[in-house]
Order: structure tokens, then sequence, then C-alpha cells
């Protein structure tokens, strides 16, 4: 006869196992159906779009689907040292998407930040600002990555995140049912 686990261990599982699949799903689609939205539309509107989205999601998605999963998959390798294996992978895999989104979706943000500050600078006729017509023939003139490339580029790497997730919560709904 199996051993029912206490109430706290339940509700760690079924949290990191719900928070990663639900985020997972929503980190895809932004790479999957907002991203090629925002390439269908001109510089000026996509990189203002771009802004509002990454703002939004960096304000949102870092504690359901980094912190939460990572703190509570620890917790339960530590509870659980039968399933200590299983639950610290889930655990690596959870907080590793922290240290991607540092080393290789942050410079594609900054980047993308300064596009939008020249944007807005340029829409804002403030003096000194480059006029949105020179930003888009510098971008032509292959002098710097244009915003288009960018969104593909993060659009591209994002994927990391909802892949990473989505492993993370299988391998605790694994640890939980076996």
């Amino acid at each position: 006869m199996t051993t029912s686990r206490p109430p706290s261990i339940r509700l760690a599982q079924a949290t990191t196992i719900a928070l990663l699949t639900t985020t997972a799903g929503l980190s895809a689609s932004l790479s999957l159906f907002v991203a090629p939205r925002l390439l269908e539309s001109p510089t000026p509107l996509l990189t203002r779009q771009f802004g509002a989205m990454v703002s939004v999601t960096q304000r949102i998605l870092p504690v359901p689907q980094i912190l939460l999963p990572g703190l509570a998959h620890a917790y339960l390798a530590y509870q659980l040292p039968d399933k200590m294996r299983s639950y610290a992978l889930a655990a690596a895999m959870s907080l590793s998407t922290a240290v991607w989104t540092w080393t290789v979706m942050m410079p594609i943000n900054r980047k993308m930040g300064r596009k939008i500050q020249a944007v807005d600078a340029a829409a804002a006729g403030m003096a000194g600002a480059k006029e949105i017509d020179e930003i888009l023939a510098d971008e032509m003139a292959g002098g710097e990555e244009t915003a288009h490339a960018l969104v593909d580029k993060w659009a591209t790497r994002n994927l990391y995140r909802p892949v990473v997730a989505l492993l993370a919560g299988c391998m605790g709904l694994y640890a939980a049912l076996s």
C-alpha cells in the first residue's frame, strides 16, 4: 500500500505542473503567434508593439515560469529523496531559463530598446533625432540589424523558454505520478 503524501507536497507538485505547462503555452504563443503578426507591421508600429509586449511579459512571466517552479522543484527534491533526481532536474531546467534570458534574450531586448528610443524620438520630432526614413535607410544599408530581424531573432531564441518549461513540467508530472 502506498503512503499518501502531505498536502504541502501535493500542492507543490500541482502548482509546478500547472505553472510550467500554462506558462509554456503562453511563452510559445509569443513566438508562434504574436511575433509573426508583429513582423507584418511597419517598423514604427513594430517597435512600439514589441516594446509593449516585452514590457508586459517581463513583469508577468519570470515568477510563474522560472522562480516559483524552480524553487518548488528544489523543495520537492529535498523533501522526496526517492524522487530527488527528477525534481532536481526539473528545478535546474526551470532555473536555466533565467540564465538563458540574461545571456541570450537580454542583448536582443537592449538592441530593440535602442531602436524603440530612436523611432520614438523621430516620431516625437525631437531635436537631433533621426527621421524615421533615415532610421529605415540605415537599416537597409546593412549598417545594423533591422527591427524586423531583431524581432525574428527574438522569436526564435524565445522558443527555448517554452520548450524547457514544458519539459520541466512533464518531468515534474512524471515524478509525481511514478
